[in-house]
């Protein structure tokens, strides 16, 4: 096409027609078409640079867009008692979220769905305070207001205190009933900032990215998950999770104690290099916080698994990348030494016993203690916790251990109220606590035998050694003969002493006078012209007789510690796989010094001789060191798991019973002390022989032994450990610990069972009775006694929806019995 110049186009004639070959482009056609040629020419050299140089680098950045690996989570392990029942699975389950970003942005609209939500789930209503709404200068007086309007402490406030800093809203107090909520909105009138709210309010108002949901609600029953997920349409915002997998403890509270619970990894616990980011844990992961949950994490938890998977343009999964996946490796199933039935059955016992305790005791009278300032006796509450541990003697097996009062473990998992959680904290009786292991107390009487043994091994002792029990004796001071300490045997109580005892006589009548002659050693006092002495007690004349002198031959504090933590195992954890054990205590001079800064007194040694003083145990090391008289010497570690199977049914761990040490004392010694402890049971002056009822004498073993059943020969030893500072009119002791510890049978033991109320009296009227009915479920468990006594027929665990066969009247009235009598 020639170009033809505006030029030579003026000079020409227009009425002369063009050639047919001549086309003319004016200037400004010529620039617009030079520009698109321009710019394709530019945009495919661009194209041919992004392909050609920089291709390898945008392949990859698209692949990276499209292909990511996502965490598979592995299930956790399951927990099954030693019968096969299950006690801890995991369930599938639903679970709401909001996401307030996808809330309705119209107000009514936005309203609807949460009332909706609400409705349709029960959400309860809180007490919320909105720091921003305080005036200005009114923070104190509103924080005191809603203390004394909760009844809170000093400590309270600072806690809200400091939450309000890290908040947009604060907590007072969730889960409110509808009269609650009433009088809290007619307090926050006066009360600016102060507010009631439904929790879901609350919980939006105090998220911080809008975007991220929130959870509503776990374990949501799927008939109403089902009728949010057909409504979902109307319900913008509200995302409906069926893919999570929950734990559920089917073993009831009768297990909490035991089982712990599980929950979402805290900072708190990634601080921990158990559960640290280079150990595999991440914000997401569900750790077992407590209990055997906790303690055998490395073989619940499982192995993670990994799978690539190609995402849209939107973040959602299109299809899985075969080749690339690892599969998650479930957790090792547990089975368990505990017997569910066994559990749960002694669960009602105890729970039973102690209600019948306090009966009686209030019946007796003795339920009060001496007001010195009104000159009047003020009641007191009785016993509200306690304890049973059922061990196997030849292998260390915990059968059974059950902890009163119990806690729904299921709650920590679906979601625990503030106001539920500080129920739990602020129960005296620490529902939280398993008190066969997390705490200790004075055992008592029942330390008597091990007390015993010692004296027989350190030769302080012989089998035939005779002390001789007045009732009382009275260590002199240094100084003056004439004045002194005096110190008591319980059967003072009743105007008379023991007589003259030996080893065995003096375990069976649990002899104060005998066993502080056991634990006082031969030994001069620094400053003294005499050795250790003492004068028996007139009763009639509660005078010291001066013709009655004595001394002292015993052990001393020293060989009582030596042998009680080094031979026997007191003093120290027994290593159970619980976490959070006591440690219990074995004093000498040195820890006396160390803690309190005084002197070690014969006095100490005396108290400490009988199971008193600083002296501390937990039940289960009672349990462990019983179960080593009972088989001859032998300590294992208490056991609570038998093995852990893989996901393909193959054991892959098997926990054998494990030493922890012989006890290094002669069989002989052993047996002596085996023999006073059968005739605590058996003989009619043993104190856990029979029980006055009415006026007669009603044998303590109406279950374990009844008549026309042959006899499975029974040893064991009472306890009652005083403590507290409370007295009553007479000056003796009101507050005391009810012990008692047993095996069987005599001859081949195969369990032992001991048992503790605390704050539950005397160890012979109110510990031996529950003793009695465990014994009776081991025996119906091993098919030594037939079923249907204390344990179902049909085998089921005793529970709220499956009652136990014993009657609620089978304990004697309260005011039938007469107290026995025992230390």
């Amino acid at each position: 096409m020639r170009y033809d110049p505006p030029s030579n186009r003026k000079k020409k004639r227009r009425h002369l027609p063009l050639r047919a070959d001549q086309i003319f482009m004016t200037r400004r056609m010529l620039l617009a078409k030079g520009a698109v040629v321009a710019a394709f020419t530019g945009l495919a050299a661009k194209l041919g640079y992004m392909q050609i140089v920089q291709g390898p680098t945008y392949e990859l950045l698209a692949k990276n867009n499209t292909q990511t690996t996502q965490t598979i989570r592995p299930p956790r392990g399951l927990i099954y008692d030693r019968a096969g029942r299950e006690v801890a699975i995991n369930q599938r389950s639903w679970q709401v979220n909001v996401v307030p970003a996808d809330l309705p942005d119209n107000a009514a609209d936005r309203r609807r769905v949460l009332d909706t939500l609400i409705s349709a789930l029960g959400l309860p209503n809180a007490l919320v305070l909105d720091p921003n709404g305080i005036p200005d200068g009114s923070e104190d007086t509103i924080y005191q207001r809603a203390a004394q309007l909760l009844g809170a402490s000093a400590n309270w406030i600072a806690r809200m205190k400091q939450a309000a800093t890290i908040n947009y809203l604060v907590l007072l107090q969730d889960d409110l009933t509808p009269d609650e909520s009433a009088r809290f909105r007619a307090a926050a009138a006066e009360m600016p900032g102060v507010q009631v709210m439904n929790i879901l309010d609350y919980q939006i108002g105090n998220a911080g990215d809008p975007r991220q949901p929130i959870v509503v609600q776990k374990n949501l029953p799927r008939e109403i998950a089902l009728k949010l997920e057909a409504n979902k349409i109307y319900l913008p915002g509200v995302e409906m999770d069926d893919s999570l997998l929950s734990r559920a403890y089917t073993g009831g509270p009768p297990m909490s104690h035991l089982l712990g619970y599980v929950g979402t990894i805290s900072e708190e616990d990634q601080q921990d290099p158990e559960f640290s980011a280079a150990a595999g844990y991440d914000a997401e992961d569900i750790v077992g916080k407590n209990g055997l949950e906790r303690t055998m994490e490395p073989l619940l938890r499982g192995k993670k698994g990994l799978r690539w998977v190609e995402i849209d343009a939107q973040g959602y999964v299109v299809r899985e990348l075969p080749g690339h996946s690892q599969p998650a490796v479930p957790g090792k199933n547990l089975t368990l030494t505990i017997d569910l039935e066994l559990q749960a059955a002694l669960t009602d016992f105890l729970q039973k016993g102690i209600t019948w305790c306090n009966e009686v005791r209030q019946a007796q009278g003795i339920l009060k203690k001496y007001d010195e300032t009104t000159h009047t006796d003020v009641p007191i509450p009785g016993s509200g916790a306690g304890t049973v541990v059922v061990l196997d003697p030849r292998s260390g097996e915990v059968l059974a251990m059950v902890s009163w009062p119990q806690f729904d473990n299921q709650l920590f998992v679906d979601g625990i109220s503030q106001r539920k959680f500080d129920e739990y904290n602020n129960d005296p009786n620490h529902p939280l606590t398993n008190h066969a292991m997390m705490d200790h107390y004075p055992p008592g009487s029942t330390l008597k035998v091990f007390t015993a043994a010692s004296g027989l091994h350190e030769k302080t002792l012989t089998p035939d050694t005779q002390f001789t029990c007045g009732g009382g004796l009275m260590v002199p001071d240094d100084f003056d003969e004439s004045k002194g300490q005096k110190f008591w045997c319980w059967i003072r109580e009743y105007g008379e002493g023991h007589g003259s005892l030996d080893v065995t006589s003096g375990i069976m009548q649990s002899c104060d006078i005998f066993f502080y002659n056991v634990g006082a050693p031969k030994a001069r006092q620094q400053g003294a012209t005499d050795d250790l002495h003492y004068y028996d007690i007139d009763l009639n004349t509660g005078n010291p007789d001066p013709t009655a002198k004595h001394y002292f031959s015993g052990l001393g504090i020293a060989r009582i510690h030596q042998d009680l933590k080094g031979l026997f195992w007191f003093g120290q954890p027994t290593t159970i796989d619980l976490p959070w054990e006591a440690s219990g205590l074995v004093p000498d001079e040195q820890w006396l010094w160390d803690n309190y800064q005084q002197g070690w007194s014969v006095g100490d040694t005396i108290n400490v001789s009988i199971g008193q003083g600083y002296f501390l145990a937990t039940p289960l090391q009672i349990a462990l060191n019983t179960a080593a008289i009972a088989n001859g010497g032998t300590l294992h570690k208490p056991l609570l798991v038998r093995e852990a199977v893989d996901e393909t049914a193959k054991t892959a761990q098997r926990f054998e019973p494990q030493l922890l040490r012989k006890v290094g004392i002669e069989a002989s010694h052993l047996q002596v002390v085996r023999d006073g402890m059968r005739k605590v049971v058996s003989e009619q002056l043993g104190t856990a022989n029979h029980t006055p009822i009415d006026g007669q004498d009603v044998s303590k073993w109406l279950l374990t032994n009844p008549d026309g059943e042959p006899e499975i020969p029974i040893a064991g030893k009472t306890g009652t450990a005083e403590f507290g500072t409370d007295v009553d009119e007479h000056g003796a002791f009101v507050h005391q610990h009810a012990w008692f510890t047993c095996f069987a049978p005599f001859d081949n033991p195969e369990v032992v069972v001991t048992v503790m109320l605390n704050d539950g009296g005397e160890g012979s009227t109110f510990a031996v009775p529950i003793s009695d009915k465990a014994m009776r479920a081991y025996f119906e468990l091993a098919g030594k006694r037939k079923r249907g006594l204390v344990l179902r027929k049909d085998r089921k665990p005793i529970g709220p929806d499956t009652p136990g066969p014993l009657p609620p009247d089978a304990m004697p009235a309260p005011n039938s019995i007469q107290a026995a009598g025992d230390h």
